[in-house]
């Protein structure tokens, strides 16, 4: 909107708000924002995206409660993040004092070598996204099981 872009230039100094970056306004970064807006604007990408959450995140939950093993699935839309603790964590004191970093770490090596990648740092975001399929979520689905019988 026009009134929060004027605010990278606003008369006032103490209502400006700072937009910084290598590649802004870039030819190639505008040109791919534009054509995501595009995309975005002209497509049911959002119900696409809720549809394959709504199955990740039911198939993860179900998953992890019939192996016994406590995680919470903190989420914002097509973020999330698994927490391997009792309760959804408070702040990052709740999550260093209850979270289980050796298990959320083993988890995410092991399904990296089952094809599916979540950068393996514990407590990292994940994200579903517009490219993926019901196939990918199937297969991310399929591999965590195998993942967590193993270990």
């Amino acid at each position: 909107r026009q009134d929060i872009m004027q605010l990278f230039d606003d008369p006032d100094p103490s209502r400006r708000v700072l937009i910084a970056g290598t590649y802004n306004a870039h030819p190639i970064s505008s040109a791919a924002a534009v054509a995501t807006l595009e995309i975005l604007s002209d497509t049911d990408a959002y119900n696409h995206i809720a549809h394959l959450c709504d199955r990740l995140y039911s198939g993860l939950e179900t998953m992890f409660r019939e192996r016994g093993i406590p995680m919470v699935l903190c989420r914002n839309a097509s973020a999330f993040c698994m927490y391997f603790c009792a309760s959804a964590p408070k702040d990052l004191h709740d999550i260093l004092m209850h979270h289980d970093f050796e298990f959320d770490l083993r988890l995410r090596k092991a399904l990296i070598e089952k094809g599916i990648y979540n950068i393996p740092i514990p407590c990292k975001q994940s994200s579903v996204s517009y490219a993926h399929t019901d196939e990918d979520i199937d297969k991310t689905l399929e591999a965590t099981w195998d993942v967590l019988r193993a270990l």
